[in-house]
């Protein structure tokens, strides 16, 4: 198998495949035309682990999967048993495949491909959103994939990675799976899979031990819930559905359920089998069989039913020895001198014992990197320290779980951690400036200190993060989960915070100039002694906000909430405050508004009104009218 080193880009593909005369070898692809958009642009789809280009002769297509990691030494073997297994039970909702070592040509090296015949359709998420105020129609499909769950099972199958973007609804309304990387067949019993699947969809402990023909249950049970919600609540799709990653549920979701404003909507919804699935799939998060309650009660009902005589006659003795036993008990008591404990004995409590963290496992970077191309994606717990000669920058570590571990020392420029776990994991003088962790969580994560500059953080989950000092310059950072995150004396200068939720986070001495803050969520925050000069808050939320000593020259704090805002020795000198609402606001020993504009200002209390004209001069502002006329000072 080729080096990892030498692995094509996928720039390497996309070029390969415009000529499929030449880098293909199958007599069908040869003579094959690559499918191209309006533009003339190579139409291609990109996975985890593949990216997909459609071939068409005559009326027939296939979708040409081209491996963008080096696969796992025994991939060929997988799809062999997988196919043959197929090829013994008709599945109408698999597709015919087939795996080819001398697939395409890149660079004068051959390198492996997958041939599936094209599904004309689309995707499961595109098709809800098409239908998502038709109940009817989404219930009939919940009612088709119970039938394919069901199908499937009957034969032992499980596809492994049951997600939006693996499951087609074709032109005649029939489901469609495609992606066969991560399917169990019998013949692969006691292998690990080549990979856990879309987060989005899996059990928040899915590792590379689960593997058999139960693997899709819980993902079944996240799609079927979302269906039967959506019927209910259309409106959950708008809420909680992003393009391209869910449909209403997310890997949060399944790892605090109680605290889930999805499972919070839905426990609301006024349909009995709907709430039951809902529960269901809870006790499912927390790893608990959901139909074991069910068989218990049912058999002892039937102990109950069966041995009701004997029992009440069981319940009559254990009463009077009950009785009996309490007599003399007092007898004891009243007549026995209480006994003195030897300092050593152990004396019960009640009060709960901190569990102790889990050991945690040493790893090189090159074992690292060696079992990931493997198809490994669970590290928790694992221990990494830099040594001299890693090489682990502008590595692609999408979708691993490295939560609970401890990076040190490492050089992780550049990394690709998208869709990552990395909840509870500490990381110590770590280098990460431009790395890709979109969409991963960081949940309760050690960043402090760390170099984030200008890495993509957006739509992170970073609940109760610690990133004291840590530098996030020109990092983006856009709708990001950032509640009750430390981020004091943090640099984030030029940082992109677009839409982020910072409720109640700690942003203490941060340096913000120039961030882009606009329609952030900063209620309850700390921006005590923050340095806000030239940054844009518009739209933002600064209700119950603290500000003191906070610098916010230049600012745009256009239409922002200022409710109940703490503003105390602030700085306003050219300030943007159109729009802003100043509802009880508490305002005291302002240093400067020179050249601010408070047209439009909404609720400026009267006296506040005052004060303000009072420290107000004749400079103009950006509107071309002085600070005195935007705040209709009296002459």
């Amino acid at each position: 198998m080729n080096n990892i080193q030498t692995w094509p880009l996928n720039i390497d593909f996309t070029i390969a495949v415009q000529n499929p005369q030449l880098c293909f070898a199958d007599p069908e692809l040869k003579q094959a035309s690559t499918s191209k958009n309006s533009r003339g642009r190579v139409l291609l789809w990109s996975g985890n682990f593949a990216t997909v280009y459609k071939l068409t002769k005559g009326d027939r297509s296939w979708a040409v999967r081209c491996f963008t990691r080096i696969p796992q030494s025994d991939v060929q073997q997988r799809y062999k048993l997988i196919s043959e297994y197929l090829s013994q039970h008709h599945i109408p909702y698999l597709v015919d495949f087939e795996f080819l070592t001398q697939g395409i040509l890149v660079k004068g090296e051959w390198y492996p491909i997958l041939k599936m015949d094209w599904v004309e359709g689309v995707e499961l998420d595109r098709y809800i959103g098409e239908y998502i105020d038709d109940s009817q129609v989404l219930l009939r499909l919940d009612r088709q994939l119970k039938q394919l769950q069901t199908d499937l099972q009957q034969v032992g199958i499980a596809h492994g990675d049951l997600q939006h973007g693996n499951i087609m609804v074709d032109d005649q309304g029939e489901l469609k799976l495609v992606d066969y990387d991560g399917m169990y067949v019998p013949a692969l019993r006691g292998t690990p899979p080549l990979e856990v699947g879309h987060p989005n969809y899996q059990p928040p402990m899915r590792s590379l031990n689960d593997f058999g023909d139960q693997l899709d249950e819980f993902s079944f049970a996240v799609i079927s819930l979302s269906l039967r919600a959506l019927a209910s609540q259309p409106n959950l799709w708008e809420t909680f559905h992003e393009d391209n990653k869910n449909l209403i549920f997310r890997q949060n979701d399944f790892q605090e359920p109680e605290l889930s404003p999805v499972f919070q909507s839905i426990a609301n919804i006024p349909d009995d089998e709907t709430r039951e699935l809902c529960d269901r799939l809870i006790r499912q998060c927390h790893g608990k069989d959901f139909d074991e309650p069910k068989s218990q009660a049912q058999q002892f009902k039937f102990v109950a039913t069966q041995f009701k005589p004997f029992l009440l006659v069981g319940m009559a003795i254990l009463v009077v020895v009950g009785m009996f036993w309490i007599f003399r008990k007092n007898q004891t008591l009243v007549t026995k001198k209480p006994e003195i404990l030897p300092s050593s004995f152990p004396i019960p409590s009640n009060t709960p014992t901190t569990p102790l963290p889990p050991k945690l496992t040493p790893i090189t970077a090159a074992s690292l990197i060696t079992k990931y191309a493997e198809g490994q994606r669970d590290f928790r717990n694992v221990q990494l320290t830099g040594a001299q000669g890693d090489r682990l920058q502008g590595q692609d570590f999408s979708n691993i779980n490295l939560s609970g571990s401890v990076l040190e020392r490492v050089d992780l420029r550049q990394v690709i951690f998208k869709n990552a776990n990395l909840n509870a994991i500490k990381i110590v003088k770590v280098d990460l400036r431009g790395a890709d962790l979109s969409n991963s969580s960081l949940v309760d994560a050690n960043l402090a200190f760390s170099n984030f500059a200008e890495a993509n953080l957006s739509q992170a989950n970073l609940l109760r993060v610690n990133l004291f000092q840590a530098k996030l310059g020109s990092a983006i950072l856009q709708k990001a989960e950032l509640m009750k995150t430390n981020l004091s004396e943090a640099d984030l200068s030029s940082a992109n915070l677009k839409g982020a939720n910072l409720v109640l986070a700690n942003l203490r001495k941060a340096n913000l100039v120039k961030a882009n803050l606009s329609e952030s969520n900063l209620s309850a925050a700390n921006l005590s002694d923050a340095v806000l000069e030239g940054a844009d808050l518009s739209a933002a939320d600064l209700r119950s906000a603290e500000l003191h000593l906070t610098n916010l020259t230049n600012a745009n704090l256009s239409s922002a909430n200022l409710t109940a805002a703490k503003l105390i020795l602030i700085e306003f000198a050219g300030t943007n405050l159109n729009g802003a609402n100043f509802r009880n606001a508490i305002v005291e020993n302002i240093g400067s508004i020179e050249a601010a504009n408070f047209t439009n200002a909404l609720n400026l209390d009267p006296n506040v009104r005052k004060y303000f004209c009072s420290l107000a001069s004749g400079n103009i502002s950006e509107t071309g009218n002085s600070t005195k006329s935007t705040l209709n000072c009296l002459p």
